[in-house]
């Protein structure tokens, strides 16, 4: 053994050490991306949550299902992001419920 040598192993604990903290950082950023889908998949629910209750409640005010969305947007003041959601509403007669579908723009559910 040499006066000056460096033990074996000392860059054993800083391996490790990067190793973990490499480990935690994908465990964070898959946990933030999982958080981020499921937001939007819950902000698409409550848009069209909000959109069935006003539809409803129109029926219940004014005795006919309301004819279009803007009729929707006009009156019950429900508000839509247009350019993140596609809203199909599909109208069959004034005494028959429409049926309304939300989906978000570029992809998702």
């Amino acid at each position: 053994m040499h006066l000056y040598e460096r033990p074996r192993g000392r860059n054993r604990g800083l391996i490790f050490a990067v190793a973990v903290f490499a480990l935690l950082a994908v465990l964070f950023l898959v946990s933030l991306f999982s958080a981020a889908r499921r937001n939007d998949a819950r902000e698409r629910e409550v848009v069209e949550s909000a959109l069935q209750r006003a539809i409803v409640t129109c029926y219940a005010v004014e005795g006919k299902y309301p004819p279009s969305l803007e009729y929707i947007y006009e009156n019950y003041g429900v508000r839509v992001d247009e350019s993140r959601y596609a809203v199909f509403y599909d109208v069959i007669a004034a005494n028959v419920m429409p049926s309304v579908q939300v989906m978000r723009i570029g992809g998702g559910s």
